[in-house]
């Protein structure tokens, strides 16, 4: 798509007359509770109202969010829900990385890392070498 489709279909949820009467409640809803005023013309409507109804304590504000996303659902189909791949987290131990599986094969094979020529350092300072 292009940038002008981008924006052609961003707006295009705001002219249906349903939506937008929500929209307008939400508005009104996030300038008493929060003092923001919120543009119909803003790009980003859609994430501040999701952003606004998210922080809001007031009930008429999340109900009137969750009618916006059932009319947007209804209009556009479901969301895609895109989830970052679950990357493995690197172990640690002291801020070094620490490979797991070269780990285990040490431990289960009894042998001990070799460590020649390795400085010992205390403070900052060089204290004996291994």
């Amino acid at each position: 798509m292009t940038a002008s489709a981008d924006n052609t279909s961003d707006h295009r949820w705001l002219m249906q007359y349903n939506i937008v009467n929500l929209v307008n409640q939400c508005r009104r809803l996030i300038r008493a509770e929060f003092d923001d005023s919120l543009s119909l013309t803003d790009p980003r409507l859609r994430e501040k109202l999701a952003h606004y109804a998210g922080r809001t304590r007031s009930q008429g504000l999340q109900r009137l969010y969750g009618e916006i996303r059932l009319a947007l659902i209804q209009l556009e189909g479901e969301d895609t829900l895109v989830t970052p791949e679950a990357a493995t987290p690197i172990r640690r131990y002291r801020g070094q990385p620490i490979d797991a599986g070269n780990q285990a094969t040490q431990t289960d094979t009894g042998d001990k890392p070799h460590r020649a020529g390795k400085t010992l350092m205390y403070r900052g300072r060089a204290v004996a070498q291994r």
